[in-house]
């Protein structure tokens, strides 16, 4: 397990917490996203950038493959802006059909 923060708009960082108890926790969230994420044929589209005004950063506590996937579909993905992955991650985690 590994303490990393990351820049993740307010907005977002709040709809995570939101969501996380239903997994456990707000590690165990961003893991099932990530996972699902790495798996899917079409990954969410990326949110525009006026969006983001103001970087925040939260901490979270994930497992290095957890740290590793966000950073590898950051940078493969989301044209390394790993705020828009945890966008998709918030996406992946309120929709009710996904295609793997």
């Amino acid at each position: 397990m590994v303490a990393k923060r990351y820049p993740v708009p307010a907005s977002t960082a709040a709809e995570i917490k939101k969501i996380a108890p239903t997994f456990g926790s707000l590690g165990r969230a961003l893991q099932v996203a990530t996972e699902i994420l790495v798996r899917m044929e079409e990954l969410p589209r990326p949110q525009p950038p006026s969006e983001y005004t103001e970087p925040n950063y939260a901490t979270y506590r994930v497992h290095t493959r957890t740290a590793d996937i966000i950073e590898k579909l950051a940078t493969t993905e989301y044209g390394n802006d790993r705020r828009q992955v945890f966008a998709a991650c918030v996406k992946v985690l309120k929709s009710t059909r996904i295609k793997i």
